[in-house]
């Protein structure tokens, strides 16, 4: 199975006056009457406005004079050049064999399928996914589905007719078989065969389907026509295997578009970088990879003639790499829409900096209820986006027994801890939020991993609270007993650290975990007497932490 055919009236964006600044309207609409002109000539035309009686060939003022609602657009070669392959690295995400060969026609992308079928669901399944895809560049897409890559490509190049009634009559363009592929190819018009031969020549000769011209003496054909003609044809039909060149990835992603219009919202440039993302999620896909951090630079509108305002970068990076062109729209959007547009956007450029390797991970028999590490990715990026990375944190411990100094705050979007012997980042609030483990995420704050006191693998850790107080709160001594709001039970022996002799911070503390009357749980500590300003013999107490 071989798919998609662009058409050229969807390969050319339009602007409609309509759409104003709010977004990008895509292409040609459905519900609006549009043709394509080439040197003053319609080359093709959509439903409504071949319901009005425009066919292609007609002049531009044959069609004024049928309707002034007709749209109007010209021809533009280069941005049809740019959107296909858009739409070939788009199509990755399907299969790695893609082909925009000159073979298969203009404006013809082909898809080879066959090991793809099962994972996406069949082949209708899998033309719907192509459908929505090709639809989220912006554009509209004609499918022919076929055995064979020209014979697929054939179908899709199909154009709609006019009924008795008036109504628009859709061919079919869908063949999985070898036998319903020759029907619908026999049934095909002459005009299908113009790039190989002169179509008025065979219908002089009383051939008006491509199955009339294939059952012609081959050897009259071949001295009149040539080979080329039925080369083709046995192609088409199987009977001889097509040599096509395969689409391949750039090395790098760095693609730039040109808007159809100046935007001066969040909503227009990301209707517009829809097209970027699906061509970057293509891209990751033959790459086996996924991007962990990307930019899409907005370049403005020129307001003085001697001066250009510089592009504006919106960069997106995330905690894991992802493919996702969802995902990756939504992180943008979170961008976009705090963004101030200080010009009207004219085009976007989008450059991928930073990919890793991601392998798609099997389904697991029970799957668990909060979803996998995929889901909490998508969270971890959502709020990066949302907050800032500066407000997202992940706990990276040090090689320190001091609590305060024992962890490292650090944004979960960036790689690597650090060395182990750096110092600690300074913490604002009083009150730390609660510590989580790999992956996790606080405002600000210390915490404590858990420190052995035994030499052996096997002793016990002792408790740690999540809850650290930066700095410790002193608390009062009566009768020889520390007090947080009522006097502290001992419930633990001492635990000492002794350390930071060498960066001047040197701590000599005996810990323990007492408990309030009211059962609330504190990691309490004492310094121990003798150092330098202190009075000797005087204990003083203090309360380094809560259990919750």
């Amino acid at each position: 199975m071989h798919l998609p055919r662009l058409p050229l009236d969807a390969l050319h964006p339009s602007w409609p006056e309509a759409a104003g600044t709010a977004g990008i309207a895509g292409t040609l609409s459905h519900a609006v009457p549009t043709v394509v002109l080439e040197q003053e000539r319609v080359v093709l035309a959509n439903r409504p406005a071949m319901a009005l009686g425009v066919s292609a060939g007609m002049r531009r003022g044959g069609v004024q004079a049928l309707s002034a609602e007709v749209v109007h657009l010209e021809r533009d070669p280069a941005a049809e050049a740019q959107l296909l392959t858009a739409a070939a690295l788009a199509l990755l995400r399907f299969t790695p064999q893609v082909t925009m060969d000159e073979e298969l026609g203009p404006a013809t992308v082909a898809l080879d399928v066959t090991a793809s079928l099962r994972l996406f669901g069949g082949h209708r399944a899998l033309c719907r996914a192509v459908r929505a895809c090709i639809r989220s560049l912006g554009t509209f897409a004609q499918i022919g589905c076929g055995t064979t890559a020209h014979g697929a490509a054939w179908l899709a190049a199909m154009p709609l007719r006019l009924g008795r009634r008036g109504q628009v009559l859709r061919p079919a363009r869908r063949a999985v078989r070898s036998e319903r592929m020759a029907r619908l190819l026999d049934r095909l018009p002459v005009e299908m065969l113009a790039s190989l031969a002169d179509p008025r020549w065979l219908d002089g000769i009383g051939c008006r389907t491509v199955g009339e011209v294939r059952w012609l003496p081959r050897a009259g054909l071949q001295r009149r026509l040539g080979t080329e003609l039925l080369a083709r044809l046995d192609q088409a039909y199987g009977e001889t295997p097509a040599r096509l060149g395969w689409f391949t990835a750039p090395p790098t992603f760095a693609e730039r578009m040109e808007l159809p219009g100046r935007t001066e919202s969040a909503a227009g440039v990301l209707a517009g970088a829809q097209r970027l993302l699906q061509a970057v999620a293509g891209w990751l896909t033959a790459h086996q990879a996924g991007v962990t951090r990307f930019v899409l630079r907005l370049e403005h509108e020129r307001q003085r003639r001697d001066a250009t305002i510089a592009a504006t970068p919106v960069t997106v990076s995330l905690a894991q790499p992802s493919r996702d062109p969802v995902h990756l729209s939504r992180l943008l959007q979170e961008k976009l829409d705090r963004l101030q547009f200080d010009a009207p956007v004219v085009g976007l450029m989008l450059k991928v900096d930073t990919v890793a390797e991601c392998l798609p991970q099997s389904d697991t028999l029970f799957p668990e209820p909060g979803g996998g590490q995929a889901e909490l990715g998508r969270v971890l990026d959502t709020l990066v986006a949302r907050l800032g990375r500066e407000n997202v944190l992940q706990p990276h411990p040090l090689a320190d027994h001091r609590p305060e100094c024992a962890n490292r705050w650090r944004p979960v979007d960036e790689a690597g801890a650090g060395r182990a012997n750096a110092p600690p980042r300074a913490s604002a609030p009083r009150v730390s939020s609660p510590g989580v483990s790999s992956s996790g995420v606080s405002s600000s704050g210390v915490s404590s991993p858990r420190v052995s006191t035994s030499a052996s693998a096997d002793a016990a850790l002792p408790d740690r609270p999540l809850w650290l107080l930066e700095p410790p709160r002193r608390l009062p001594v009566r009768r020889h007993r520390p007090c947080h709001g009522s006097p502290l039970t001992l419930l633990s022996r001492p635990e000492r650290i002794e350390s930071g002799w060498w960066d001047g911070a040197l701590a000599t503390r005996d810990y323990f975990i007492a408990e309030r009357g009211d059962g609330l749980r504190c990691w309490i500590y004492r310094e121990r007497p003798g150092r330098e300003g202190e009075e000797e013999g005087e204990y003083r107490w203090f309360l380094h932490g809560l259990f919750g």
